[in-house]
């Protein structure tokens, strides 16, 4: 049923009224998300404090009769006191490389139960819009248990899921976006030193940052041309909208909601929707903000070019203390590298091929499955290669990543290179190649 609104400013409040909606964010003030009844005159006092006007439901409670509208507050004062908002709260982030410091689970080995993962997760994830688009409720408790074992394979292997969510043919980009986001958020939360618990919050977060698409229009959505700018208003309108049905669970973590709130705000101020600035943006919504960067420019989407991984790092690295944190940036290309698991890359002799996993030490020479020779010829099986080692009686070197190409144009045949892994004859000529 629709809530009929009406826009009231806070000198006219009276005992009686439900409030269902603020002009500003549930979480900067201390009212209960879900909307309320006023019943006190105290309580009345709190909203004249935290606000300038607030929507009330009219069928739930009393209505304003014959009194002025008001006009809307100023936004530079909106900013303001956005911007207030988390400053003295927000914790700085202290960086651990040290703490996950146990051996890596080889990805061979961790491949099989990262595949039926990556399935579970992404049939979640469209659940969980189908029911919302639908109006059923959001199950945070699922959503919760994939975040976890996210988080568990990352810690086991950081690349094995990067490698799939590149790899892996998606539905629509909305929801392919919010899965690969999380992977890399684990992955980035992995190398930062983030606490497992923690960790398990920032995936979760990341993965319902954009709940609020499904409140929007699939015709909007899926615009092949660039947006004007009231249908820009309207698209950044998820922020709020997702706040709000995250807001139903009052059982949720707030770092959460705070990250679905803050995860477009930009280190320069020019993001939204408060134009927050520098470290005003708490340490989750920073993170998030670069994951979703990062995949929109490197994955298929209805409108924008489609950026090479090393592009979108270089794009990255000069949006250092502009649109993002100098130190996070650094972090990320450090925790993804130039050519991420999953990336398709041409090497020095001419061959081409499919990172497995990112070498940090040697960061042009890691794992790949070589996919075409020198001659740019289709290998009829994929090989496998270090390319930081030398091959077995061998002593020349293994040839080095030049550059990334665009997967797509490749023709390459994923399901071909998924059962590589699985190929026991690859596995006894592992750098013989």
């Amino acid at each position: 049923m629709k809530i009929e609104k009406e826009k009231v400013s806070v000198k006219f409040l009276k005992v009686g009224m439900y409030v269902c909606k603020l002009d500003r964010s549930w979480l900067e003030t201390p009212f209960p998300f879900q909307g309320f009844y006023i019943r006190s005159q105290s309580e009345i006092r709190d909203l004249r404090a935290f606000c300038e006007h607030v929507y009330i439901d009219v069928e739930k409670g009393k209505s304003l009769v014959n009194e002025p509208e008001i006009s809307k507050p100023s936004p530079l004062l909106r900013k303001k006191k956005a911007n207030n908002k988390y400053r003295g709260r927000v914790k700085p982030l202290v960086v651990k490389h040290d703490y996950y410091t146990h051996n890596l689970k080889p990805i061979k080995k961790e491949f099989g139960p990262a595949k039926t993962l990556m399935l579970d997760l992404n049939s979640a994830i469209e659940e969980t819009s189908f029911n919302l688009r639908v109006g059923k409720g959001l199950n945070i408790k699922k959503t919760k248990q994939v975040a976890s074992h996210v988080v568990n394979s990352v810690i086991r292997n950081p690349n094995t899921l990067v490698w799939l969510t590149q790899l892996k043919e998606k539905g629509q980009y909305v929801y392919g976006h919010s899965l690969r986001s999380a992977v890399l958020s684990a992955v980035f939360g992995r190398h930062l030193g983030i606490k497992e618990n923690d960790l398990e919050v920032l995936v979760t977060g990341v993965l319902l940052a954009d709940i609020g698409k499904t409140k929007l229009s699939r015709k909007l959505l899926n615009k092949a041309e660039e947006l004007t700018t009231e249908e820009r208003k309207i698209f950044e309108s998820h922020v709020e909208l997702g706040v709000e049905i995250l807001a139903k669970d009052n059982t949720l973590d707030h770092n959460i909601l705070t990250i679905a709130e803050t995860h477009h705000e930009r280190f320069d101020g020019s993001g939204y929707p408060y134009g927050l600035v520098g470290d005003e943006i708490p340490a989750f919504g920073q993170i998030a903000g670069i994951v979703d960067t990062f995949d929109a420019m490197t994955s298929k989407k209805p409108y924008g070019a489609v950026y090479t991984s090393s592009h979108a790092m270089e794009w990255l690295f000069k949006q250092r203390n502009k649109l993002f944190s100098a130190k996070l940036v650094d972090e990320f290309i450090q925790a993804i590298g130039l050519y991420p698991a999953g990336s398709t890359v041409e090497l020095s002799d001419g061959s081409v091929g499919v990172v497995l996993s990112h070498n940090k030490e040697k960061r042009l020479k890691p794992e790949v499955l070589l996919i075409k020779d020198s001659q740019k010829n289709m290998l009829e099986k994929p090989k496998f290669i270090d390319l930081s080692k030398k091959a077995v009686f061998s002593n020349k070197d293994r040839p080095c990543i030049i550059s990334a190409l665009k997967s797509d144009t490749l023709n390459i045949n994923v399901d071909e290179l998924i059962n590589a892994f699985h190929n026991k004859n690859l596995v006894q000529k592992l750098l013989t190649a």
